[in-house]
């Protein structure tokens, strides 16, 4: 029995924020051992002084502006660990299925 395409694509999501966070991470080590601020810029070309984090917006929305690199370092790092903890489980989950053993709760 194949791997469920949820499982297949909760798998490909999880890798691709890593890879997202760690080239993230990677730039902004490398600014903050230059004691200069990462070259960041948003969408229409403005640099940025921090990270935003949130909810996305509309009547329940939530976010934080111009979160510090200093602080935003930790937040990735922490979720780099939890996406990897959650590929590790998504595995085992992947190697059940395709042992025709169906599929397990979803982590996450």
């Amino acid at each position: 029995m194949p791997v469920s395409k949820k499982t297949a694509m909760d798998i490909a999501l999880a890798y691709r924020e890593v890879e997202t966070a760690e080239a993230l991470l990677a730039e902004i080590t490398e600014s903050l051992s230059r004691r200069s601020s990462p070259d960041i810029r948003d969408a229409f070309g403005r640099h940025q002084d921090g990270l935003q984090l949130g909810v996305p917006s509309g009547n329940n929305g939530h976010r934080l502006f111009n979160v510090p690199w200093v602080l935003a370092r930790p937040i990735i790092e922490a979720n780099i660990a939890q996406q990897k903890s959650i590929i590790t489980a998504l595995s085992e989950i992947a190697a059940t299925e395709l042992a025709g053993g169906g599929s397990l709760e979803a982590v996450a």
